[in-house]
């Protein structure tokens, strides 16, 4: 309210989320049409926010070998964070795993061991759009596996 911004949530549909009774018991005729009605109202909450967010909200699928730049997400609650980057990069994508996160590694071929989150890449634009494979960079036994990072 302070600063003129509503907020994501409604409080009204956030409340009713916590008011669903445990359901260990058989539920009357009444409390399954509250229930109902507290699910077609998340529905059209979620619904209302992807409406009005559909031009932030993008669901990158980056191919093996896109050039991608990663959030720095450690400045995030630095104090000097205005001095440092915003974002690493680019790198290059060598798979997408299960989890729908992303196995990295950068330009001279060195492969991250750990995967990054997808909400963290966002598309490196380069002045020449020449695609080269991922082989070219990195060699193909080097490449993690799914089994290999559990």
């Amino acid at each position: 309210m302070a600063h003129g911004v509503e907020p994501i949530l409604p409080f009204d549909i956030t409340e009713a989320t916590f008011l669903i009774p445990k359901l260990d018991k058989p539920l009357s005729h009444e409390d399954l049409i509250a229930i109902q009605r507290v699910l077609k109202a998340r529905y059209a909450s979620i619904a209302q926010f992807e409406k009005e967010n559909a031009n932030l909200i993008i669901d990158y699928d980056f191919a093996p070998g896109s050039l991608v730049l990663v959030r720095n997400s450690r400045i995030e609650t630095d104090l000097s964070r205005k001095s440092k980057p915003r974002y690493l990069g680019p790198m290059v994508v060598i798979r997408r795993t299960r989890n729908k996160a992303y196995i990295l590694a950068e330009l001279d071929g060195a492969i991250h061991k750990n995967p990054y989150a997808a909400f963290r890449l966002i598309p490196y634009y380069p002045l020449s759009h020449t695609i080269n494979p991922i082989t070219s960079l990195v060699d193909a036994t080097d490449i993690p596996q799914d089994d290999d990072l559990d």
